[in-house]
């Protein structure tokens, strides 16, 4: 990941809509916060708009503790076997009940969301999201109008704030929001990566948060934006954990732990494309070195590469076992520190080590000789016929390092 505002100490912040994925842009605050970068100016879609009151808001500890207690019922009033389907459980399903429910919401026009603006109405006051340093703006789509509006702040009429919030957050399966007799709906059907905003109110460093889809508005307007500016970054989750409406408190947690984490590493504290290392160190060739002779035959010969005795084990190692551990890895023109990360990354993911949390690289290697019998059919076939030689390989680096100590 390339980290186009590595010297930034302040951002402009987009965040993007995607639901229950939204604690992911809570966690990237916190990075921020820890890194000295201020946020001057946040601009969402859907989620994001919510994300984004929060964050002008500014109680960092408010917005961690209502994502981490959020429940479904927080959210919305909805019969328990919609619910089932929504957050996933469809093999707990009562089909017959899902039918009829489906037809009750459709009567009714879609899933109450009462709940929902009781909070924000509740939790977010106006004047003081108003009078914020931070500039807010969010982004909804009016049906009666057929059109967007990307919404400032003082924009926004005084008292309607959370009204607009929801408006841009009207999920398709949520009742119609209605606003001075019009109707609005969910902000990402028009721009779910509101950049827009950011470039036109002329911040110099932006951040982008994307945790849900671009659409064809953000697609066209990433062409000419990328032609006038350069100073735009994109943190995206490495992985997903649940769908957009499952508001289960493990996965919040995740999605928290992930987007700190992913951010520590867009701006260069923490290494690694899956797992997050606090160094780059090459610890494979360390170990290497560190064998007498025989056993760095060995070695080899566990890789399937046979090595002149007569070279220094520098030598031995970045003449021959490198080559090999690029090519197992399809690393082939990564920086050899790189080469090293990423055999520990492969077999750290195969191996189901755990990703959510802080490695140096050796803790990772000790993490997969921990972790030697892979979870799963098809991770032990393809440990078998893709990956046994680089395990065998780093298994015994490990083990003769710990004869040593």
């Amino acid at each position: 990941m390339t980290a186009f505002l590595a010297a930034a100490t302040s951002v402009a912040l987009v965040l993007s809509g995607g639901g229950a994925r939204g604690a992911y842009q809570i966690g990237v605050w916190k990075a921020l916060i820890e890194l000295g970068i201020d946020v001057v100016a946040v601009y969402g879609t859907s989620v994001g708009a919510i994300n984004g009151a929060l964050i002008a808001y500014g109680d960092y500890d408010f917005a961690e503790k209502s994502w981490l207690e959020v429940q479904f019922e927080d959210v919305m009033n909805i019969p328990e076997e919609m619910k089932k389907i929504l957050t996933g459980n469809i093999f707990e399903v009562d089909w017959l009940k899902a039918l009829e429910t489906a037809r009750d919401l459709v009567e009714t026009g879609g899933i109450d969301i009462g709940p929902l603006r009781e909070k924000l109405k509740t939790f977010l006051p106006e004047e003081k999201i108003r009078n914020s340093k931070v500039h807010y703006g969010l982004v909804t789509y009016c049906l009666s109008d057929l059109k967007p509006y990307m919404l400032y702040i003082e924009d926004i009429p005084e008292g309607m704030l959370a009204d607009y919030i929801l408006s841009s957050a009207n999920f398709p399966l949520f009742k119609r929001e209605e606003i001075a007799g019009k109707i609005f709906i969910d902000g990402g059907i028009y721009s779910n990566v509101p950049v827009r905003m950011a470039v036109e109110r002329g911040w110099e460093n932006i951040l982008v948060v994307d945790i849900g889809t671009i659409g064809l508005t953000d697609l066209l307007n990433y062409m000419r934006i990328f032609r006038e500016k350069s100073h735009i970054g994109y943190i995206r989750p490495r992985e997903h954990f649940g769908n957009v409406l499952n508001f289960d408190r493990e996965v919040i947690r995740k999605y928290l732990i992930e987007g700190y984490l992913d951010t520590l590493a867009y701006f260069g504290k923490l290494h690694g494309e899956y797992y997050y290392l606090t160094s780059d160190e090459d610890v494979l060739k360390i170990l290497f070195e560190q064998l007498d002779p025989t056993s760095r035959d060995i070695a080899a010969t566990l890789l399937g590469v046979k090595i002149p005795t007569y070279l220094s084990a520098q030598q031995q190692y970045e003449s021959y076992i490198l080559p090999r551990l690029r090519f197992e890895t399809l690393a082939l023109f990564d920086e050899p520190k790189k080469v090293s990360l990423k055999v520990l990354e492969t077999l750290a993911r195969l191996l189901k080590v755990e990703r959510l949390r802080t490695y140096t690289p050796y803790e990772l290697l000790e993490a997969i000789v921990q972790s030697t019998e892979p979870k799963g059919l098809l991770s032990k076939v393809t440990l078998q016929l893709r990956y046994r030689r680089l395990l065998d390989f780093v298994l015994f680096l490990y083990n003769q390092s710990c004869r040593k100590q």
